[in-house]
This record gives C-alpha cells, sequence and structure tokens, in this order.
C-alpha cells in the first residue's frame, strides 16, 4: 500500500500487487461493504479502469492502471477519511 496526493493534491492509495483481473470484484466487495452508488459508468481503457462512487457527499475513485495496480482516490477533501477506511479494508482482507 502507498499513500501519496496526485498531481491535484488528491489523498491517493495504491495497490501496485492487485492485477486488472481483480479489479471488478475488489470493486463489488468495496461497494458492498461502505455502501456506495455509481456515480457514472465504468470507463475501459487499453490500460486502465475507472469509475466514481459516492456515499452522501463523499466522492471516490476505484481504479486500476497499468502503472500502479489499483487506486483509491478521494474525489472530494471529505472522502479523505473514507479513503483511508476503504483501504484498510482492502489491506486488512488481502482483497
Amino acid at each position: 500500500m502507498y499513500k501519496h496526493r496526485d498531481a491535484s493534491q488528491r489523498l491517493t492509495i495504491e495497490f501496485f500487487q492487485i492485477e486488472a483481473d481483480s479489479y471488478q470484484r475488489i470493486t463489488q466487495i468495496v461497494v458492498n461493504q461502505f455502501q456506495l452508488a455509481p456515480v457514472g459508468e465504468l470507463v475501459v481503457g487499453p490500460d486502465e479502469l475507472f469509475q466514481e462512487f459516492r456515499l452522501q457527499r463523499k466522492v471516490v475513485g476505484l481504479e486500476w492502471d497499468i502503472w500502479s495496480g489499483y487506486i483509491v482516490v478521494a474525489k472530494t477533501k471529505s472522502a479523505e477519511k473514507l479513503v483511508r477506511k476503504i483501504a484498510s479494508f482492502i489491506e486488512l482482507h488481502q482483497l
């Protein structure tokens, strides 16, 4: 697990070891566990997958790309605590 702030200063937590074929399974588990609602559709590119989710006014990105693995991003400042909880959940359950 690697925590940092991206170029837009959003809290970003990466799991390098998680492969693309685990994205859908992990995302579904996280969505169910944290009762997240999708914002928009899943975007699938040649080297990336990403979708935003909402819990009240908190918006997070659940993403995967070839360079970073599985990524949890706070799309709103208010979502930082939620991002930390999601990342801890992923790490604890070795998803």
